[in-house]
């Protein structure tokens, strides 16, 4: 099951337009187990509307670059604060990756 709510997805690409050029916070973990964080800069975010909703992040330290294409996920929360979102999706054998961007305070 794959992200279908357009409200879910606004929500997220809303979130990411806001802080474009700006570092966040980045938590990769495929099980509690394996984590990575890093800062990374919103370069763009794809316009609603189009055939795939990308989101363009870079280490502005290295060459490292993150592309999330929301239509190969299968959930997202946005906190009620607007301040983190995170996107996931169960990879199988209980096994989920997740994406969490967080404001850097």
């Amino acid at each position: 099951m794959l992200i279908s709510d357009p409200k879910e997805i606004e929500a997220i690409l809303a979130f990411f337009r806001r802080h474009v050029g700006r570092e966040l916070e980045i938590t990769v973990s495929l099980f509690s187990g394996l984590t990575q964080s890093e800062r990374m800069r919103v370069v763009n975010v794809g316009e609603r509307g189009t055939s795939h909703y990308h989101v363009h992040l870079t280490n502005t330290h290295s060459q490292r670059q993150f592309e999330i294409d929301l239509h190969h996920y299968s959930f997202v929360t946005v906190s009620p604060d607007q301040k983190r979102v995170e996107v996931g999706r169960l990879l199988g054998s209980n096994i989920t990756l997740r994406l969490t961007a967080s404001e850097i305070e």
